[in-house]
């Protein structure tokens, strides 16, 4: 056997790290992506009942997901963000409301 038939060769994906394995999507929400994909080119009326209901339950599932996983964080993680919530959206009006003021003091003048 020669040297030159002694090779590695890598069939892997480029960029993956090993040990790690790809964690593909399910089934339903495979058919859910592809639902939403053919409805945003082509129109809702391409799309046959029961698939776009599949659809429909999906969403839904993963909406209420989200809702409830909101409630698992710590309460002072929910407290915090809540807060600087409230604080964005004071500095939002008050500089809102310069800008609206410093546009009709413009106007009157």
């Amino acid at each position: 056997m020669s040297h030159t038939e002694e090779f590695l060769a890598h069939f892997g994906v480029k960029g993956m790290k090993w040990g790690k394995k790809k964690n593909p999507a399910s089934t339903d929400s495979a058919r859910s992506t592809d639902v939403r994909a053919v409805v945003k080119t082509k129109g809702v009326h391409t799309v046959s009942n029961k698939d776009l209901q599949d659809a429909i339950n999906r969403m839904n599932l993963e909406q209420q997901f989200k809702r409830l996983s909101v409630n698992e964080r710590p309460a002072v993680t929910r407290f915090v963000a809540s807060t600087m919530l409230e604080i964005g959206k004071r500095e939002v009006q008050v500089a809102a409301g310069k800008k609206i003021a410093k546009t009709v003091a413009k106007a009157v003048a």
